[in-house]
């Protein structure tokens, strides 16, 4: 009988604990409050939810070191740059199906329990483009589980879910990018309005389920955003695209800022046109400011109201990356580093 007893107690404490697991994912974000949003500040998006203004990257190209479909490598080295950004006080991760690196963000989630709840960390993930309502709901449930975000007591949930992509990949290319069928663009199968509105009626269903906080896309031109638009019951939250000083779409931003979607930059250091930080307009602002010209490109990313996604399992790069708030590009310096680039053809990143 007293083994009994001890076993019901021990039951007990394990149920008590799945539900406050559970109440836990339920609870509202903190991310953008107090010393964390003094760390980091967020922006406010159109449903009144707050972002996180620098994200964490951890997509596989972003580690040099690690080859193409090296993905041991990758996952590593993302496991490594997210447990570095929340030891600095980091707050916002993003990751993708596609990335391959889920299991490893997980990983590095897990490791951080002890110091950071849930809510102190905002997860930004994708699902791998006009994959169609029943296919996107999947890969909400996937991603979820990935992230280590079910527990006994249910399901969490994602700060952000993007569309990946405008188009969808052709079955062999998500497997073997190196194969011949995959190569200068071939991989891909642009998409219809249609798939496209098909995969925003799924979006908003998660939305309203509650495991999915805010939604948005990436990649989207302002033909493709207006498809979505069309039909949408709720906001386009966010846009995520190439943007940096080399390349950066006006009339896109425009467009967004009109229809109240906040725009975000992968690649922001330069992407497919180069590195822009050797750049003399980025040399000359870093002296003055006696900062980085890296902290001085994604400073100006900020100053024209775009948020930043940034890629590096280096923590001194890291932690210059999070520490760019504490200066002002002034408006001469803001119209040279505007004046290296503009828009240029969209560049395909799954």
């Amino acid at each position: 009988m007293r083994r009994l007893a001890q076993l019901a107690a021990a039951a007990a404490v394990a149920a008590s604990s799945c539900l406050a697991t559970a109440a836990a994912a339920a609870s509202p974000s903190v991310v953008c409050e107090g010393d964390w949003a003094k760390k980091v500040p967020c922006v406010t998006l159109a449903s009144g939810n707050k972002l996180p203004q620098v994200a964490m990257g951890t997509w596989s190209g972003s580690y040099k070191q690690c080859p193409i479909m090296g993905y041991s490598c990758a996952q590593d080295s993302a496991r490594f740059a997210v447990e570095s950004w929340l030891r600095l006080g980091g707050t916002h991760i993003d990751s993708a199906n596609n990335y391959r690196t889920q299991v490893a963000v997980m990983e590095a989630l897990r490791s951080a329990v002890p110091q950071r709840r849930r809510e102190e960390i905002y997860i930004t993930t994708k699902c791998p483009g006009a994959i169609g309502y029943q296919a996107t709901i999947q890969c909400a449930d996937d991603n979820l589980q990935m992230l280590g975000q079910t527990h006994d007591g249910g399901y969490g949930y994602i700060d952000l879910l993007l569309v990946h992509f405008p188009f969808t990949m052709k079955p062999a290319c998500n497997f073997n990018k190196t194969l011949p069928e995959c190569a200068d663009g071939k991989s891909i199968v642009p998409a219809t309005a249609a798939q496209l509105q098909d995969t925003w009626r799924a979006m908003e269903e998660l939305k309203s389920i509650g495991v999915v906080k805010s939604i948005g896309v990436s990649d989207f031109n302002i033909k493709q955003l207006q498809h979505v638009l069309d039909v949408a019951k709720e906001p386009i939250e966010l846009n995520q695209v190439e943007w940096n000083p080399k390349h950066h779409d006006e009339e896109l931003l425009k467009f967004c800022q009109d229809k109240g979607i906040q725009l975000q930059a992968w690649s922001p250091l330069g992407g497919a046109g180069g590195s822009v930080l050797g750049e003399d307009a980025l040399k000359k602002a870093a002296a003055s400011h006696r900062v980085s010209t890296a902290q001085v490109a994604l400073r100006w990313s900020l100053q024209r109201g775009v948020v930043v996604v940034v890629g590096t399992a280096d923590p001194a790069h890291a932690a210059g990356d999070i520490d760019i708030f504490g200066f002002e590009l002034a408006d001469d310096e803001m119209q040279s580093i505007s004046a290296l680039g503009g828009p240029k053809p969209p560049t395909i990143v799954a």
